[in-house]
Parts: structure tokens; C-alpha cells; sequence
């Protein structure tokens, strides 16, 4: 949890609290839409109107928390990164260096998907698809475990599936 317990290290605040939800990468995707719009409502100007400028100021500014913690808890990885920041602060920086082997991989992954077509674009998907499951796994263990290094090292790896993926989308 960060220090505060109320702002990520970069200051904008924790979006687990800002929904008020436990620091957890497993989260209902359908209860929290629906925590999402419950505080979407409670924000909505229209239910402001005879407030001072102050107040409305602040709904506007809980508004605006609202909707950049949604966007975060959304998003897996972005969940899993806010997270990780969290719970370390810096833990992603100091581990933005990946194994070489892994590189020459991912380099050999791009090359791949730059010349896929036909019958092979499905296949490739299919396991890029499947390296990122992997990966999200490999995460959350790594996370239940307190192993914030290896977790923080495999989600920059996932960028890289993720990349492929998109360049792989965009054939289609």
C-alpha cells in the first residue's frame, strides 16, 4: 500500500481507494462497472446544480478520480502496474532491464509477426493470446507470492507480447 494510503507514488490517487476495493489484481470486472457508474452518478452535475463554485469545483475534481481510477482498474496491466507502484514504489523502474535471451525472443517474435499472413496470422494470435495469459498468471502468482521484482520483470516482458499483438491486429 502506498505510505498515505490515499496517493500512488506519483501522486494521483490510489485507484483501489478511489473505489474504495482492496490492493488486488482480482477483481469483479462487473461489479466494479458497476461501482464505476454508482460513483459516476453521485458526481453528476446535474445532482450539483445549487452548489456553491467550491463545491462544485470538488465534484468536478471527484469526478475527474472517478473516471482516471476506471480507466486504470479496467485495464489488467494497468491495474497490475498502479499496483505494483503501490506496493513498491520504483519496483518498475528497477527492473525495466530484461533478460537478453528474452529480448532476442521478442525481436524474433516482431520479425514474425512483420511477415505473418494467411493461415499463420490466426495461429500467431493464438499464441500471443496465450503468452499473455501466461503472463498474467506468471504476474499475479508472482504478486501473491511478494515477489514484486519478478512481477515488475514479467509485466515489462508482457509489453512486448502486447506489442506483437497489436502489430498482429493491425495486419488483420
Amino acid at each position: 500500500m502506498s505510505p498515505s494510503g490515499l496517493a500512488s507514488p506519483s501522486g494521483t490517487p490510489d485507484p483501489f481507494t478511489v473505489f474504495g476495493l482492496p490492493h488486488t489484481l482480482d477483481l469483479d470486472e462487473t461489479a466494479l462497472e458497476r461501482r464505476y457508474l454508482r460513483l459516476s452518478r453521485e458526481c453528476h452535475p446535474d445532482l450539483h446544480r445549487a452548489a456553491d463554485t467550491a463545491d462544485c469545483m470538488a465534484v468536478l475534481q471527484r469526478a475527474a478520480e472517478i473516471n482516471d481510477a476506471w480507466r486504470v482498474l479496467r485495464d489488467p496491466w494497468l491495474r497490475t502496474k498502479a499496483l505494483l507502484e503501490l506496493l513498491r514504489p520504483g519496483v518498475l523502474q528497477q527492473h525495466q532491464k530484461l533478460d537478453p535471451g528474452f529480448l532476442a525472443e521478442a525481436l524474433e517474435l516482431a520479425e514474425e509477426v512483420a511477415f505473418a499472413s494467411g493461415a499463420a496470422v490466426p495461429q500467431l494470435r493464438e499464441r500471443l493470446t496465450t503468452a499473455l495469459a501466461a503472463d498474467f498468471a506468471a504476474v499475479r502468482t508472482a504478486v501473491l507470492q511478494g515477489d514484486l521484482d519478478t512481477a515488475a520483470r514479467r509485466c515489462h516482458a508482457a509489453n512486448y507480447h502486447k506489442k506483437a499483438l497489436a502489430d498482429l491486429d493491425l495486419k488483420s
